[in-house]
C-alpha cells in the first residue's frame, strides 16, 4: 500500500495561526480590561452621576433632582429639578449651591427618613423664594444640586471630589447640609475649606467644626444647647447628675456634657456624683441604662443632663421606668430635640413613672406667633403667608415644621444667597465661591442674615452668637410641644 504523499505547508499559513493566536490574546485583553469594567461599571451606575459604592451598594454621588435617591424624595426632588431646568433655561446668571446630606440610609443610621425630607424641602423653599420673588434681591438666580454621600457620610471622598471638580463647569459658590457631627463630616468639611469651598451646615452642633477656616453654620452649637438648658434650669434647679456617651466617633456628647456643667455649677449649684457612661459604639446600652437606676436614685438629683443622641435618649426614658425611686419627680434635660412623631411604648412607660423631658429645639412655629419680634417677617413667610402659593405649609402641606430642620436647611441656604446678593462691586455673573468666604466675614450685626429660625450673627469661627433656642416638652401623644424661647445672655 503506498503512503500518500502530504503536500508542504504554504509559508503564509504559520503567520495565519500565529496572527490568530495574537488576535485572540487582543480579544482576551480587551474583554478584561474594557469590555468587563464596562459592564461592571453599567451595573454599579444608578443614573447620571450616580453610582453603586460601599458594602450596602448605596447610590453615591450628585444629582439636579433628575436622579431620585427614595421613592419619599420623589416629590421634592422633582421640585427641585424643575427649578433647576428653569434657572439654567432663563437666560439669566445663576450660580449653584450643593446640598451635602446622607440621602440614603441604613439599619443602623441615626437620621430618619423624615430628616432627609426636609432638609431637601427647606433647601427647595429658599431656592424658590430666591428665584421667584425679591425678597432678597434678584440675581444670581439660584440652582440645587443634591450630593449624596451615603449613610453616615461613609462615601463623602468621591463625592466631595466631585463638588470641587464642578467648581468651575457648575460655579458652585458653597455648601449646605452636613447634618451630623461625625469625623467623616470633619474630614469632608475640612477637604473642602482647603479647596476654598464655604460650608455653611443646616444641622450641626459640635463645637469642634468651628476650628474649619470658611464653616459656618445655622444651627447653635452644641455648647449653646447645653449651656442654655442649665441656664433655664438654674432657677428651679440645684443639683444635676450627667449621664453622657462615650463613643469616641462622635463629637457631640462631649461638648454638650462640658458645656452644661461649666453653666450649672456654681457656688450653689452642683453636679452630684459621677458621670453615669455608657458607649453607643457598643452593644448592650439597654442593660447600661438599667443597671445606672441605683445610682441615679441614689444620687437625688433636681435633674439629669443626657448628653447624647436623642435615639438613645429614649432608650434611657424607658429604663426610667425601672428605677428603684419611683415616688421621685425627675426632669431629664438633653441636646437639641428634632423628635419625629409621638414616643413609642416603651418611652411612653418612661414618661409615664414620674418622668418630664425638656430640651432645646432646633427651631419652632410657635416661637414665630408667640415672639413674632424676634423674626424676620420675609423669611417667616417663606413657610407660612395668607394667601401664598410657593411657602412651605402650600407646597407640602402634609409636612410638619415642629421638628425644625426644614427652617435651618431653609436658613443654610439663604446664608449663601444673603452672601452673594450683598456682594459689592462683582456682577452676577463673576461671583465665585471666594467671594462668598470673602462675605462670611460681614454676615454680622446690622448684615446678619433674616433667618427663618432667627437673625443669625455669625462670629468669627462661624458660630452664630446668641442665637434663641425654643425649648420644648416631650408629651405623650403627639410631638414636642413648644414652651419658651430661651435667649442665651451675651
Amino acid at each position: 500500500m503506498t503512503q500518500r504523499i502530504k503536500p508542504p505547508r504554504p509559508a503564509w499559513a504559520k503567520w495565519l495561526w500565529g496572527g490568530g493566536a495574537v488576535l485572540l490574546v487582543v480579544v482576551i485583553v480587551v474583554a478584561a480590561f474594557v469590555v468587563v469594567p464596562a459592564i461592571s461599571e453599567a451595573n454599579r451606575t444608578c443614573g447620571a452621576g450616580v453610582e453603586e459604592r460601599g458594602e450596602n451598594s448605596e447610590c453615591i454621588g450628585t444629582t439636579d433632582g433628575e436622579f431620585v435617591f427614595s421613592p419619599d424624595l420623589a416629590d421634592v426632588e422633582n421640585r427641585i429639578h424643575q427649578e433647576n431646568t428653569e434657572t439654567v433655561g432663563s437666560g439669566k446668571p445663576y450660580v449653584t449651591i450643593a446640598v451635602l446630606l446622607p440621602m440614603t440610609l441604613t439599619d443602623h443610621d441615626i437620621l430618619s427618613r423624615e430628616w432627609v425630607r426636609h432638609q431637601l424641602e427647606g433647601a427647595y423653599v429658599a431656592q424658590h423664594r430666591a428665584n421667584k420673588t425679591q425678597s432678597w434681591g434678584s440675581v444670581p438666580l439660584v440652582r440645587l444640586l443634591l450630593a449624596n454621600p451615603g449613610s453616615q457620610l461613609k462615601q463623602w471622598e468621591p463625592v466631595v471630589d466631585d463638588l470641587i471638580g464642578r467648581t468651575g463647569a457648575d460655579r458652585i459658590v458653597g455648601v449646605t447640609g452636613i447634618g451630623l457631627s461625625l469625623d467623616t463630616a470633619r474630614s469632608a468639611i475640612q477637604k473642602l475649606s482647603d479647596h476654598r469651598v464655604p460650608v455653611v451646615a443646616s444641622h450641626l452642633a459640635a463645637d469642634e467644626f468651628s476650628q474649619i477656616p470658611g464653616f459656618l453654620r445655622v444651627s447653635p452649637t452644641s455648647s449653646t444647647y447645653g449651656s442654655s438648658m442649665a441656664g433655664y434650669v438654674k432657677p428651679t434647679a440645684h443639683t444635676a447628675t450627667v449621664v453622657q456617651d462615650q463613643n469616641p466617633g462622635d463629637l457631640y456628647p462631649k461638648t454638650l456634657a462640658t458645656a452644661f456643667t461649666k453653666t450649672f455649677a456654681d457656688a450653689t449649684h452642683r453636679i452630684v456624683g459621677r458621670t453615669e457612661s455608657y458607649d453607643s459604639s457598643l452593644p448592650g446600652i439597654e442593660n447600661t441604662f438599667l443597671q445606672m437606676m441605683p445610682n441615679i436614685c441614689g444620687d437625688n438629683p433636681d435633674v439629669v443632663y443626657f448628653a447624647g443622641r436623642e435615639d438613645h435618649l429614649k432608650s434611657f426614658v424607658a429604663q426610667l421606668a425601672q428605677r428603684p425611686c419611683l415616688e421621685k419627680h425627675l426632669t431629664v434635660l438633653t441636646g437639641d430635640l428634632a423628635q419625629v412623631g409621638p414616643p413609642g411604648p416603651e418611652m411612653r412607660r418612661g414618661l409615664q413613672a414620674n418622668v418630664t423631658v425638656l430640651a432645646p429645639g432646633l427651631a419652632h412655629p410657635q416661637a414665630w406667633r408667640d415672639h413674632p419680634e424676634s423674626f424676620n417677617k420675609a423669611a417667616v413667610a417663606s413657610f407660612e403667608e395668607p394667601g401664598c402659593s410657593g411657602c412651605f405649609t402650600a407646597v407640602f402641606p402634609r409636612e410638619r415644621l415642629d421638628d425644625g430642620i426644614a427652617i435651618l436647611a431653609h436658613d443654610a441656604v439663604l446664608t449663601v444667597i444673603w452672601a452673594i446678593r450683598g456682594i459689592p462691586r462683582v456682577s452676577p455673573e463673576q461671583v465665585t465661591a471666594q467671594d462668598v468666604l470673602q462675605a462670611r466675614n460681614r454676615l454680622h450685626g446690622q448684615s446678619a442674615v433674616p433667618g427663618a429660625s432667627g437673625m443669625i450673627s455669625f462670629d468669627d469661627r462661624g458660630d452664630p452668637v446668641n442665637k434663641a433656642v425654643p425649648i420644648l416638652r416631650v408629651r405623650l401623644d403627639a410631638t414636642p410641644e413648644f414652651v419658651e424661647l430661651y435667649v442665651p445672655a451675651a
